[in-house]
């Protein structure tokens, strides 16, 4: 035993591989349960890819694995990878991507045999929330599954929180302490971090020439900001292939 011990400890590689993970559950009380993994080197790619888009909003999908367990009636989730989009248009408070992305993505991850598990996006130095233009034009038109998740993160403040459907079409779109945690990133990537200047107004939403058949999905923060439900029916896993009307979201400052 004590041989095979030090064998292992001086083994440069472990002979079973072990992922360093985040663990994030939804609160006691919530009416679905849900149990999330995330690898860590998700969250260092997401925040690389904040920062080098600072001060703008950026964006891109989780891709990863789903299980559900129709006893506990509990979701488990595992978010392995990240996939960026190339916005089309970018601001403090703004950005838009084509329907080009999820096509791109849609392909990637059915290679992969992988879930889109959702989405993320940033809100650089105003806090971790959903925007009523969030949920409508983006989170409730392209993420409709029960199990798919928002992922808003904070670049300047570090901090971000995941947002999960609670029943058909109804979310807690709000600031709340249990959501929120801290990406935690080396000096050198922190110290690419600035403070992002107040923006008073958001851009307006611009729309793809219909004859380019590449609607712009937008998103962005704004002041306004509340849980919401509807009766619509749940949109599908994936995004579609086809134009479609823009689904928006754009950024004020949100509440403090």
């Amino acid at each position: 035993m004590t041989t095979a011990k030090r064998r292992l400890e001086e083994t440069a590689e472990r002979p079973n591989p072990v992922s360093t993970i985040h663990f994030w559950q939804s609160p006691a009380g919530a009416s679905v349960d849900i149990f999330l993994i995330a690898h860590l080197d998700v969250y260092s790619a997401m925040h690389e890819h904040a920062a080098s888009s600072l001060p703008n909003e950026t964006g891109g999908f989780l891709l990863g694995y789903v299980a559900f367990d129709p006893r506990r009636g509990s979701w488990h989730i595992e978010v392995d990878e990240m996939v960026p989009v190339e916005p089309l248009s970018q601001d403090p408070v703004h950005f838009s991507f084509s329907w080009r992305d999820g096509d791109r993505v849609r392909t990637y991850r059915e290679s992969q045999r992988k879930a889109l598990v959702g989405w993320y996006h940033t809100h650089p130095d105003l806090g971790v929330f959903l925007s009523e233009t969030d949920l409508e034009k983006t989170h409730r038109v392209l993420f409709g599954e029960p199990f798919q998740l928002a992922l808003v993160y904070d670049p300047v403040r570090l901090r971000a929180g995941y947002f999960f459907w609670e029943g058909p079409q109804t979310i807690d779109a709000s600031q709340a302490e249990w959501r929120e945690f801290e990406i935690a990133v080396g000096p050198e990537s922190a110290s690419d971090v600035e403070a992002v200047p107040e923006v008073e107004t958001a851009s307006e939403v611009e729309r793809a020439s219909e004859a380019d058949r590449a609607s712009e999905v937008n998103t962005a923060s704004e002041a306004e900001v509340s849980g919401a439900s509807a009766s619509a029916a749940p949109a599908p896993a994936d995004l579609p292939a086809a134009a479609a009307p823009a689904a928006s979201h754009e950024s004020e400052e949100g509440p403090a």
